[in-house]
């Protein structure tokens, strides 16, 4: 299986319509009362492209995951397919909440990044890790987003790291 990660920066008017209102309804859902999108300061896109062999010959699947950053909330969410598939979000489309005064990030063990077999691990850096609560939720969970090493990950780490901070009570 090959695997290719490409991230860059976004802002919530790069996250396409389909998938823009079902982050606002799944909000209204749980109970957000205004537009998660409107205060986003920071976002990163993710798309994982893998190639599987199949009998029949190899088969390309593309994954995306959105991560954006609000005062208050970090927003993660997840499809598969490209933008231009349909003008719809599949059953597969997933979107989480979470408060930054209950978010941790963690830089994962080698061990916990995904890689290919037979191929050298993923350098810990490359996978931005979130434990919480998501709103909804009644467990604490941590979650795994597979997302490069470029400088925009860096960029987007770090704002998340002083997020965090600011929202944490003094």
């Amino acid at each position: 299986m090959a695997r290719n990660l490409t991230s860059w920066a976004v802002t919530a008017d790069d996250v396409p319509p389909a998938m823009a209102a079902f982050i606002r309804r799944q909000g209204t859902t749980r109970g957000l009362d205004r537009d998660p999108l409107a205060e986003v300061t920071h976002g990163l896109r993710v798309d994982e492209e893998t190639m599987v062999r199949r009998p029949v010959g190899p088969r390309s699947e593309r994954h995306t995951t959105e991560m954006l950053l609000t005062p208050e909330l970090l927003i993660i969410s997840y499809r598969q397919g490209t933008d231009d598939d349909a003008p719809h979000v599949g059953p597969e489309a997933r979107v989480s909440f979470h408060r930054l005064d209950q978010v941790e990030v963690a830089t994962p063990t080698v061990g916990l990044a995904k890689r290919a077999p037979g191929a050298a691990p993923t350098p810990p850096q490359s996978v931005v890790s979130v434990t919480s609560t998501p709103l909804g939720g009644t467990r604490r969970a941590t979650r795994h987003v597979a997302a490069g090493i470029g400088p925009e990950v860096t960029r987007f780490r770090a704002a998340l790291q002083d997020a965090i901070e600011r929202s944490r009570p003094a």
